[in-house]
């Protein structure tokens, strides 16, 4: 003090007076009257954790502005948050962390230099453990960590979160294709036009979906499966009988294997077995074809009983089962009788056929239609 009394004389340390911050007031109270007169959140924190914090924090949210991060004013701004515990600090970090897209920043960003720290020189002070605590808490919920990844010093022990991206890289499906997917399930709005890296979702929620998609199958990997023609499984699809895992367009494998092989289970245990050469049975598409009447009446009518379904020998999977053409027929005029034509274009009935291609005897023409109805079933 000797050394310096006669430049304090002098007023060589002088400085401009300045109105304290609510940080300076706080630092001056806790320093010298200790928690008691400390009324924040920080009065359950460590002095030296807490100033640090504010620091950091404070010094990221004015780069993340634009401005000089002084020592003063990065201390102020962070207090500002800091002070008001896990969700000042979490209030802090959305505004650190945000992406102009909307979503969240995949990288450390701003918090760098905190991060570094608390890796680093303060990887083992217990004093820091509160607010590592918080900070782990928010990056788990919004960054796509995979189990052992490490965040600020420790391994995460489970996944909550993924990214379209990480998920692409972990599933081996392309983005887009999970986007299609994810956006049908309910996982992201149809708006959503954040980058694939900050399109993030709960991992937990929504890993059935990831898990599924490599099982499923294209129309030719179904048809084999259940023993059906293209135009059997369009039937069978147009009439909601046999429904797609996704209706997006742009993929091309929607279907579930298990529907299928399902539905054929359940249909083979109503078949009874019919004799070759028994006359009269066509399979449900023909029959369809034939009379105008839809694939799910005609199936909905075999499970209630009101139709009996056969299965034609040496015929596997659903081109082999078969259905009575006169007793559906029957039916269709019970259920029906005033059911319309078909109005589908390029279709017409026999009788208009005879006419338009100038058969005289329609009854002759009527007979050899009715001719072709009694040959073998599998003919």
């Amino acid at each position: 003090m000797a050394e310096i009394l006669p430049d304090l004389r002098a007023g060589s340390f002088d400085c401009v007076r300045i109105d304290p911050t609510d940080y300076d007031l706080w630092l001056d109270k806790r320093l010298s009257q200790g928690t008691a007169a400390d009324d924040t959140w920080l009065a359950s924190q460590p002095v030296f954790p807490a100033i640090t914090l504010c620091e950091f924090i404070g010094a990221a949210l004015l780069r993340k502005r634009g401005e000089a991060p002084d020592d003063r004013r990065a201390k102020a701004t962070g207090f500002a948050f800091v002070s008001h515990g896990p969700d000042g600090i979490r209030a802090a970090l959305d505004i650190l962390m945000r992406s102009q897209d909307g979503g969240h920043i995949v990288t450390q960003g701003e918090m760098g230099p905190l991060f570094k720290h608390l890796k680093g020189i303060y990887l083992d002070e217990d004093a820091f453990a509160g607010f590592r605590g918080i900070l782990r808490d928010y990056f788990l919920e919004i960054w796509p960590l995979a189990l052992g990844d490490d965040l600020l010093g420790q391994a995460v022990t489970e996944r909550r979160v993924h990214s379209l991206t990480s998920a692409s890289k972990e599933t081996g499906i392309g983005p887009a294709v999970l986007d299609d997917f994810l956006t049908e399930a309910g996982a992201f709005a149809p708006s959503d036009a954040r980058a694939d890296a900050h399109k993030t979702f709960d991992a937990k929620a929504w890993q059935h979906v990831l898990d599924e998609i490599p099982t499923l199958v294209g129309p030719i990997a179904l048809r084999r499966a259940i023993g059906a023609t293209l135009a059997e499984l369009n039937g069978l699809k147009a009439d909601g009988v046999l429904v797609p895992r996704t209706n997006v367009a742009t993929i091309k494998s929607p279907w579930r294997l298990a529907d299928g092989q399902a539905l054929l289970e359940e249909w083979e245990a109503y078949a009874q077995p019919i004799a070759p050469e028994e006359p009269g049975w066509e399979t449900i598409q023909l029959v369809h074809k034939r009379l105008d009447l839809p694939v799910g009446e005609i199936i909905a009518a075999i499970r209630t009983g009101s139709l009996r379904l056969g299965q034609c020998p040496d015929v596997s999977g659903y081109h082999g089962l078969v259905v009575g053409i006169s007793e559906v027929a029957a039916f269709r005029a019970k259920a029906a009788p005033k059911r319309k034509p078909s109005t589908n274009e390029g279709e017409m009935t026999a009788a208009a056929f005879a006419r338009s291609a100038g058969i005289r005897g329609k009854g002759q023409f009527l007979a050899l239609i009715e001719g072709v109805t009694r040959l073998p079933c599998c003919f």
